[in-house]
């Protein structure tokens, strides 16, 4: 219905949460070369091109391309497992049929429309994860789930307004503790899991969504670390 294979979006998102904000694991965060998370590494700061060295002035409008992004890489997913996944081909196509069927002389609405949806999509989604830590394999070796949810995850305040708005990815820490959990009941465990944060002496990362998107662009800045 999306445009998405189903297949495509468990392989990505099951492995997001196995391994959240791995270097080289999670495909959530392989950005580049569009973004290049910096985080006060001046090693990677100096080897960005002239291109990267506007990222955090092109961060907020890129998020629109995310759609169109997800739509290709789900298509190239189904195309890599051709003849095997013949039948979700199938579906693909007869989406796009459809699609185009129902946009026909309006392909700039369509346009608009994907747009749109990638850029509310990325700006909520990019908020939660990528402006955090990124762990190389020594640094999770024993860590636990939580440990490692508290150094990956942000949330974004607001209340229940903004939870039913962004479809409640906003509670990332609770939905990646309790990933099976119904989306709704996750507002009912946050006070518990924020009082356990602060009992074992975690950091409960949250903000609202403009701090968030902040944190992001933060993360891509380069410009201190040449002199």
């Amino acid at each position: 219905v999306q445009g998405y294979d189903v297949a495509w979006w468990r392989a990505r998102h099951n492995t997001h949460h196995v391994c959240t904000n791995e270097d080289g694991s999670d495909p959530d965060i392989k950005t580049a070369p569009v973004l290049v998370y910096v985080r006060d590494n001046p090693s990677i700061a100096k080897r960005l091109n002239a291109f990267q060295r506007f990222q955090q002035y092109y961060y907020v409008p890129v998020m629109a391309i995310l759609d169109v992004y997800w739509r290709l890489e789900s298509i190239a997913y189904v195309a890599m497992r051709m003849p095997k996944m013949w039948w979700q081909a199938a579906f693909l196509v007869a989406h796009y049929v459809l699609l185009f069927w129902v946009f026909a002389g309006q392909m700039p609405l369509l346009g608009l429309m994907m747009v749109l949806r990638g850029f509310g999509t990325g700006i909520v989604v990019f908020a939660t994860h990528y402006g955090e830590d990124i762990l190389d394999a020594s640094d999770v070796q024993g860590m636990t789930l939580v440990e490692q949810t508290a150094k990956t995850s942000r949330n974004i305040t607001g209340g229940w307004l903004v939870n039913v708005l962004t479809g409640f990815i906003s509670l990332q820490t609770e939905h990646h503790l309790f990933p099976m959990m119904p989306t709704g009941n996750l507002m009912k465990i946050q006070p518990d899991v924020r009082a356990f944060f602060k009992k074992h002496g975690l950091e409960y990362r949250e903000g609202n969504l403009v701090e968030c998107v902040q944190q992001n662009i933060k993360a891509l800045r380069y410009e201190h670390l040449l002199h």
